[in-house]
């Protein structure tokens, strides 16, 4: 998804969205795939004319239109031009810039595009019913020319530029057009300046980088003129699946409004992106490493605010469609070696009593599920009729750890739950299973608390009396072990055998 985003703004993608040709592929076979592949994406291709000589084929002023649900985009080019090499492929040459508009009517929108290119070179090639592109390009830029929002010009700079651009389609026709895709860049760059509409002094400016990009997609082509017809398309064999990589980035963000202002820089040594759908599941994940982040502004009462990761990270994955069986969904949140500044730590420690060791918080969790209806279909959600929108069937708790202020909490398990039984836990399924946890330096981490007043004495005492009760003595100095333990037919809840309920 992300890599065929980054080219959505150029022509490019359109030669992408080529259909099949025969082995050795003419120059207008590939005109006539380009048209066609841009009629199944919704797009029209209009040309000012056509004329071959030999083996090369020119279009000029190619106009370019297409409806979304939303907005209007259209778009020209002054010439294209398809020659046949004699050995079977077809180079492509196109106007080194060119625009697109984009008329979002009902928000009175109109944003006016310029993209251009410098080095493009692209080369066509396939057998019957495939076809290759391989495309590179020293550089690709996209320019907002303008912006208008209810009939008033917003003063603006918007650019995205990225360099050493290498892409290589391959797409295949059938009932549903399928495309795989790789693609790489140097780097990326995003300029962002916006004043403040009215004529004020206020501001939004905004820049990033990546370096070291790489990309692959694989998937089904298919047009919603209306979204609602996603269920459908889905069912009908849609699906894609993108991953995106990358070796590092920086970005700052500065806004001033008045006296409110507000600002953050960061930087990140490397990070991922994935995203995949089809008629079962949906999944998606995100990932940076080595983060280092620092905000200010007139609402953060401190200077500024400084941190540092090792590492974050979420991903998901869960069914989409409705479905008697249990389908598989997970949830994952990683947050390693969180560190914050000292200014931070200063005003709850200013004594320096607590541990300002890195912070660590993992949430792994895996199971099965199933929906009652059909996530992307409007009518099946309207249909749904009680407090229940799905079942959950198993729950593994793959990993639970947080690690803070000296004291680390650790834990894992699995529960099974009985659909058929409502009852027994106030209409939530019953679960049966238990839950294994560990805590290390938990009663150090209260002295230290009570020490520092943060904590009352009293409620100090209240806490390790319900350790007592409730966690044994583990093998290592201040660690305490519990097993809590749940029994769906019977709704009796355990800890180590002494009954909570």
């Amino acid at each position: 998804m992300t890599q065929r985003t980054a080219l959505c703004g150029t022509t490019a993608i359109l030669i992408a969205l080529g259909g099949a040709a025969q082995a050795d592929v003419t120059a207008a076979e590939v005109w006539e795939n380009w048209k066609s592949a841009g009629e199944s994406m919704g797009q029209v291709l209009t040309p000012g004319s056509e004329s071959q000589d030999g083996g090369t084929l020119t279009i000029n002023d190619l106009q370019i239109g297409m409806e979304l649900p939303e907005a209007a985009v259209t778009g020209g080019i002054d010439q294209l031009v398809f020659s046949q090499n004699g050995d079977g492929t077809v180079s492509v040459a196109m106007s080194q810039a060119y625009t697109m508009s984009v008329d979002v009517s009902a928000e009175d929108v109109l944003v006016d595009l310029s993209i251009s290119h410098e080095g493009l070179d692209i080369v066509a090639s396939g057998d019957p019913g495939a076809i290759t592109y391989d495309m590179f390009a020293s550089r690709m830029d996209i320019a907002v020319d303008s912006l208008e929002v209810d009939g008033e010009q917003i003063e603006l700079t918007a650019e995205i530029s990225t360099t050493d651009v290498g892409a290589r389609y391959v797409v295949v026709q059938g009932d549903m057009t399928e495309v795989d895709t790789a693609f790489k860049a140097a780097g990326l760059t995003v300029l962002f300046r916006m004043k403040e509409p009215g004529g004020g002094d206020g501001h939004l400016n905004a820049d990033a980088t990546l370096s070291d990009i790489e990309g692959t997609s694989s998937g089904s082509l298919v047009f919603l003129a209306d979204p609602e017809a996603l269920s459908q398309a889905l069912k009908d064999g849609l699906s894609t699946a993108s991953a995106m990589s990358h070796g590092g980035s920086s970005y700052s963000l500065e806004f001033v409004d008045g006296s409110d202002q507000f600002s953050i820089n960061g930087s990140s040594t490397g990070g991922h992106l994935a995203v995949s759908m089809d008629a079962e599941a949906l999944a998606y994940e995100v990932a940076s490493s080595g983060v280092d982040l620092t905000m200010s502004g007139s609402e953060i009462p401190l200077p500024e605010i400084a941190l540092t990761m090792g590492e974050f990270g979420m991903a998901f994955l869960m069914p989409v469609a409705a479905s008697e069986e249990p389908g598989a969904f997970g949830f994952n949140f990683t947050l390693r070696d969180l560190s914050v500044s000292e200014m931070i730590w200063s005003m709850v420690d200013a004594g320096g009593q607590l541990p300002h060791d890195p912070a660590t918080l993992i949430i792994d969790l895996a199971g099965q599920a199933n929906w009652l209806f059909d996530i992307f279909d409007p009518e099946s959600m309207a249909e749904l009729d009680g407090p229940m929108p799905g079942e959950i069937h198993a729950l593994d708790i793959k990993e639970l750890k947080l690690t803070i202020a000296g004291a680390d909490l650790s834990g894992n398990g699995a529960f099974t739950f009985d659909n058929a039984n409502l009852m027994t836990f106030n209409g939530a399924p019953a679960p049966t299973g238990a839950l294994d946890l560990q805590l290390v330096g938990g009663n150090g981490l209260l002295d230290k608390l009570v020490a520092m007043g943060l904590l009352p004495e009293d409620q100090a005492m209240g806490a390790r009396m319900m350790m007592g009760l409730f966690a044994r003595p583990g093998d290592g100095e201040d660690t305490l072990n519990t097993k809590i333990e749940v029994d769906g037919a019977t709704g009796a809840v355990s800890a180590n055998g002494q009954r909570l309920q």
